[in-house]
């Protein structure tokens, strides 16, 4: 990756040897995180670092770090790699400087990679030569939707299904029913919900125009229990998303195998409530129109 220069003022004297210095920071954080040594990927940081994770959790200095991140390596994080690059220095002093870094985690079978930016705060003191004095981890911003047409039953241009969003959106919710059809025609009387898929086993889709309500046959001989299955959020970017739920700890989003094209990946919560993720959303027709 192309690292920039540093731009505006003149540099003050020696930074081209501190940026070599400062850069070395983080490729230490990569070695220890590699090795799973959390001590190593520590000592970057100063003993009194100002840290602050990507769920805004602020471990206590350098020694909250370590014992943050071995967890991390005994647990989510185990077998992992991390690439940390640092993006741009700034320096404020000869002895003070910014750095925006760029990490990116990747599991041992390549799935989809976890990515956070940081910007820090460095230091250079008497008693060390540089150090991580400050660090906000965070989230990337999403990219722009990219819209893919519903292959089932495409929303009008009025709906708001499909609506590209600039953050989640709780769009799906699903029951395992006994009679589909009948709990089907309930929904639609009662709350004039629209029919506007059924499987070929029983199991139908309805939709208020914003939310869609996935009523699945329950199968005799299956351990799946009636009530509540699951829910699920449209969103703009899978990977963005992904990486938040790892860096949160829970498992990466697994990819579905299914003919329905209403959700391309399944997520679980810390407490194990599994979710669908889509970026296309769930389909259906418009909302009514107001009177």
């Amino acid at each position: 990756m192309h690292q920039p220069e540093e731009t505006g003022a003149p540099a003050p004297e020696g930074t081209r040897d501190d940026t070599r210095a400062i850069r070395a920071l983080w490729a230490e954080m990569a070695r220890g995180w590699a090795a799973g040594d959390a001590a190593l990927f520590a000592a970057s940081f100063a003993e009194d670092c100002d840290f602050t994770t990507v769920r805004g959790d602020k471990p206590l200095g350098r020694t909250g770090i370590e014992a943050g991140h071995a967890a991390l390596f005994r647990g989510p994080y185990a077998g992992t790699v991390l690439d940390a690059r640092v993006v741009a220095v700034r320096f404020l002093r000869p002895d003070l400087a910014t750095v925006e870094a760029e990490s990116t985690i990747t599991t041992p079978d390549g799935g989809s990679p976890a990515v956070t930016h940081a910007l820090a705060v460095v230091e250079r003191t008497a008693e060390r030569d540089w150090s991580i004095k400050a660090f906000h981890n965070m989230i990337p911003a999403s990219r722009p939707t990219r819209q893919v047409p519903v292959q089932q039953a495409p929303a009008s241009k009025e709906s708001t299904v499909d609506e590209p969003t600039a953050r989640p959106k709780l769009r799906h919710l699903a029951i395992v029913a006994r009679d589909p059809e009948k709990l089907a025609e309930f929904y639609a009387s009662v709350f004039a919900m629209e029919l506007f898929h059924r499987d070929p086993d029983g199991s139908c889709f309805l939709s208020d125009g914003y939310l869609s309500l996935a009523l699945i046959k329950h199968r005799l001989d299956g351990e799946t229990p009636l009530g509540m299955n699951h829910f699920g959020f449209h969103i703009e970017d899978t990977a963005a998303t992904s990486g938040a739920l790892v860096a949160a700890g829970t498992p990466k989003p697994a990819e579905r195998f299914t003919d329905r094209p209403f959700a391309e990946y399944r997520a679980m919560d810390p407490e194990g409530n599994w979710f669908d993720l889509s970026e296309h959303g769930f389909g259906g027709p418009p909302a009514p129109a107001k009177g």
